[in-house]
């Protein structure tokens, strides 16, 4: 029985579960309450920018976009924008109609208007809403 339980929690970690581990160890707690009930999936290198809404900074290494009620993009930038804060205005430089990993951006103050230093987009990762089972 014992090792019946052990290859189940070895295939379990080997699945799906190892990118909630490892999120889970990492997320600021804002993050982490963002992305609450959601699972993460497979990064991407672009998103379309007229199907999201935001960009909703969450600190000075994440940005969120919202797809749907059930979808949130997660920016993760390689390094972080120090410049980079909750009220303040990103213009990012895109080509086209997609947002992509490695365009660059400016944060704009709101208070005193001057632009920052450009930082730089990381992948995209999309985390979906845990879908529950129907009640019998």
């Amino acid at each position: 029985m014992a090792r019946w339980f052990v290859a189940l929690a070895a295939a379990a970690l080997a699945g799906g579960t190892t990118v909630m581990a490892r999120d889970a160890v990492t997320l600021s707690p804002e993050l982490a309450k963002a992305l609450a009930g959601r699972v993460a999936g497979k990064p991407e290198n672009c998103i379309s920018a007229s199907r999201v809404n935001g960009p909703e900074i969450i600190d000075n290494r994440n940005i969120l976009y919202r797809q749907s009620g059930a979808r949130v993009w997660r920016n993760e930038m390689a390094d972080k924008c120090t410049v980079l804060r909750e009220n303040d205005i990103l213009v990012i430089e895109s080509y086209g109609n997609q947002i992509c990993k490695f365009d660059r951006f400016q944060v704009i103050n709101r208070n005193s208007g001057f632009p920052s230093a450009y930082c730089i987009l990381g992948s995209f990762t999309p985390y979906d809403k845990v879908k529950t089972a129907p009640k019998p």
